[in-house]
């Protein structure tokens, strides 16, 4: 195996792993808000603070290979504000909230829909070409969600399923206007540097708002397993996921990448199960299957694009 095949390899098995923590991390978080000890903002502020830290910790001890240390623009820091609270904030803040009224199955689904927002909105704003297969891409994955969404019964796991959906969907819609209006500072920044900053700001921006919430928490009542639980949000699906994802990038083509987002809800329905936070009948498994089938045709359509910009 040569030195390039070598880091293919790699990028593989990063994105690999990074799918499969995300994927984890929708039933673990469900089962620590079942617990009822931790709210879903109190659990968010913790998550956003914990890798905050991670963050800041890890830029005295990682290679420069990995942080790729970078001074900010001072031009730029408002627009980092501003795209800390659409990713960090409101991404993250949205998707914890909706986990804790819907099925974790289905918060995981909704995070593959983010392909999907984001062709929208390039088409509309950055004028990228929408062609049939696009468009039919776009309906039958929306489609999906949409009946998906529908299929969700209340329960004892999903108080809320309706909306705990629909705030799993605005979050990916969050995650969209992020990669579509900040495209520049994303391609400006070394992936290590933009999130160590976003994760900063958000200290700031949103934390203060989980701060009640997080106070109200009898950190006395909290067991073994929920503390591995959180250890595990924090370090494995936050820090580790992030660290993650700049491998496959620079060997990886984004449309390859993004394929990898299929594999979350197989691994969130594998350990919902497991762990009783989670029910997969035949109606969620063909709404399932429409949301891939629909994105699959959108990343298609991209790979079969040589210039999407007019």
């Amino acid at each position: 195996m040569n030195k390039s095949d070598y880091a293919k390899r790699n990028a593989h098995i990063a994105i690999l792993l990074a799918n499969l923590g995300w994927g984890i991390m929708s039933p673990i978080s469900k089962d620590v808000m079942l617990s009822e000890v931790i709210s879903p903002l109190a659990l968010s502020g913790i998550r956003i603070t914990g890798g905050a830290l991670m963050f800041f910790i890890f830029s005295f001890i990682l290679p420069e290979s990995v942080k790729t240390r970078q001074k900010i623009d001072s031009r730029d820091w408002l627009r980092l504000a501003a795209a800390s609270l659409l990713i960090i904030s409101a991404n993250q803040g949205l998707f914890i909230i909706g986990v804790g009224m819907t099925n974790p199955i289905d918060s995981s689904v909704m995070s593959s829909l983010t392909p999907v927002f984001t062709m929208i909105l390039a088409a509309i704003f950055l004028h990228f070409r929408m062609r049939w297969l696009k468009v039919s891409g776009v309906i039958i994955g929306l489609a999906g969600a949409l009946l998906l969404v529908a299929s969700s019964p209340q329960s004892s796991i999903a108080s809320n399923p309706l909306m705990g959906d629909l705030f799993c969907m605005a979050a990916q819609f969050c995650a969209a206007v992020y990669y579509v209006a900040f495209s520049d500072i994303i391609r400006k920044y070394s992936p290590y540097t933009l999130m160590k900053w976003l994760f900063f700001i958000s200290t700031f921006t949103y934390v203060p708002f989980c701060i009640p919430s997080i106070l109200k928490t009898d950190f006395s009542a909290i067991d073994l397993k929920i503390w591995g639980e959180l250890a595990y949000i924090i370090i494995v699906a936050t820090f580790i996921g992030y660290l993650l994802i700049p491998v496959a990038q620079r060997q990886l083509k984004p449309t390859v990448v993004s394929m990898y987002n299929y594999l979350q809800p197989v691994f969130a329905a594998i350990i919902a199960v497991t762990l009783g936070v989670g029910n997969f009948g035949w109606v969620k498994a063909g709404a399932t299957l429409m949301v891939f089938f629909g994105i699959a045709l959108v990343n298609r359509s991209v790979d079969n694009t040589t210039s999407d910009v007019k």
